[in-house]
């Protein structure tokens, strides 16, 4: 079996220097399309997490999706920055905090 990005340029797969953000969603969504039809998809998935690939988009996933699934315990749903850094969540002075303030619910009569 072969990849079918074999025969296919590496621009499709890999961001330019002066690639803008529209262009980078619409070049991605169509690396995602030969990937979602590509018979060794999960081994270059599976390769992109092992190694650590960095750049690109690998067995339909980007740089972004990997950063979000790699090996090792899971974020626990706190979000992180793009260098890995955990991102301090702020809860608005209008909501209450979860389990707390149950005076602000309404009283049953």
């Amino acid at each position: 079996m072969h990849a079918l990005c074999r025969n296919t340029g590496t621009e499709l797969f890999f961001a330019h220097d002066d690639e803008g953000r529209g262009a980078r969603i619409r070049r991605e969504r169509q690396a995602k399309a030969v990937c979602a039809t590509c018979p060794v998809q999960r081994e270059c998935h599976t390769h992109a997490i092992t190694v650590g690939e960095p750049y690109g988009v690998w067995g339909g996933t980007t740089e972004a999706d990997r950063r979000w699934h790699e090996p090792g315990p899971p974020p626990h749903g706190h979000p992180r920055t793009r260098n890995g850094q955990r991102r301090v969540m702020r809860i608005s002075s209008k909501h209450p905090v979860p389990g707390h303030n149950s005076d602000r619910l309404p009283r049953k009569t």
